[in-house]
């Protein structure tokens, strides 16, 4: 990485340089968790491993670096190692159980002080075991997420995804596996191939599934733009549409066409309205109501006369005799109770309050 200042400007030096920003850009991300954690004043519900193990592989990578002196390694491990340190005291200060916690971090600094030590003593002899050790660890971290994927999955919507968190982790494995490429490390190329694939995978499931239960996702979203253009030109009104308008085959624009449909049915409810106001005089605002009850009372005398009719004639004529006394008592109970009802309803037509006064 340094040797930018010594060699010049090569490919590897560029890569190298970027690795380390967005690499130490991923360690700050245990800030939002001690965020979380002061807003609460303590530590439950969330746990303190993801800083140990942050320790953990950090030293071993530091440790691989030491031995195959690889600077870039080393300065982006050791930054690891300081970050995850901050973050494991700040928890420890904030946690109620702080026997359980220093039982943690006692295991974690015997753990590196042994590695350390077997540097120290054997050297190289331990730096393929180390390189095991590093790409294990590495490997299980960039595999971690995928517990969430079942979640996803059975759902079928990424809102448990941190979708900032999984661009970072492609673009830094990607970025060290093509630095392990260039440098020909096994080591390197391995976890890093893998947490890019994984990542990848993850990646793909924002453009495939949606990002909440209900809605569309991103790829449904694109086709039905390219299925549809009709709703891609929405955004764009003022787009040329052909329509048959005769022989001239003229072209006018999707705004024309509104305003000419809102003219036409603006000018069709003014001639229903000046239809109306010419039946009902300005007056006599009430005047269909009198034409009514007048139609009305002349059809209810109509019908009383009618029925004053046939009585007579039934009573006064010649038929009377051939029928029976109980046939001609029901016809004049039957044209009573019509008479009654009818009369009844003349009544309250009458008794109506007139507003036209």
């Amino acid at each position: 990485m340094f040797e930018i200042f010594t060699h010049g400007v090569t490919f590897l030096n560029l890569l190298s340089i970027l690795a380390f920003f967005t690499t130490v850009g991923l360690f700050f991300c245990g800030i939002p968790i001690c965020r979380q954690i002061w807003k609460r004043k303590d530590t439950s519900e969330i746990s303190g491993a993801p800083f140990l193990m942050g320790i953990l592989g950090g030293c071993c990578w530091m440790t691989y670096g030491y031995l195959k002196n690889d600077y870039t390694v080393m300065v982006v491990t050791s930054c690891q190692v300081v970050l995850y340190s901050s973050y494991t005291i700040f928890y420890w200060i904030m946690t109620k159980d702080k026997l359980w916690i220093s039982l943690k971090v006692g295991a974690v600094l015997s753990m590196c002080t042994i590695l350390i030590l077997s540097v120290h003593f054997f050297g190289k002899k331990v730096f393929h075991p180390l390189g095991i050790i590093c790409m294990t660890l590495n490997t299980a971290d960039f595999a971690a997420p995928l517990a969430g994927l079942r979640v996803v999955i059975r759902r079928r919507a990424t809102s448990t995804l941190p979708l900032p968190l999984c661009i970072a982790n492609f673009l830094v494995s990607s970025e060290w596996f093509v630095y392990g490429l260039l440098v020909k490390d096994f080591y390197l190329i391995t976890p890093n191939g893998i947490g890019s694939f994984l990542a990848l995978i993850q990646l793909l499931l924002f453009v495939v599934l949606p990002r909440k239960p209900g809605q569309h996702s991103l790829l449904r979203k694109i086709f039905s733009c390219f299925k549809s253009q009709d709703e891609c030109d929405l955004e764009d009104p003022t787009k040329e549409i052909v329509l048959d308008l005769g022989p001239d085959d003229k072209k006018i624009t999707r705004a024309q066409r509104w305003s000419k449909k809102v003219i036409s049915n603006v000018s069709t409810v003014a001639e229903e309205l000046e239809n109306v106001i010419s039946k009902v005089g300005i007056h006599d605002q009430f005047a269909y109501k009198h034409k009514i009850s007048n139609e009305y009372d002349t059809a209810s005398e109509k019908t009383v006369e009618t029925l004053d009719e046939k009585v007579e004639k039934i009573v006064s004529g010649d038929d009377i005799l051939a029928q029976s006394e109980k046939e001609v008592k029901k016809l004049r109970n039957s044209l009573r109770a019509t008479g009654e009802s009818q009369r009844n309803m003349l009544r309250r037509t009458f008794s109506s309050p007139d507003f036209t006064e």
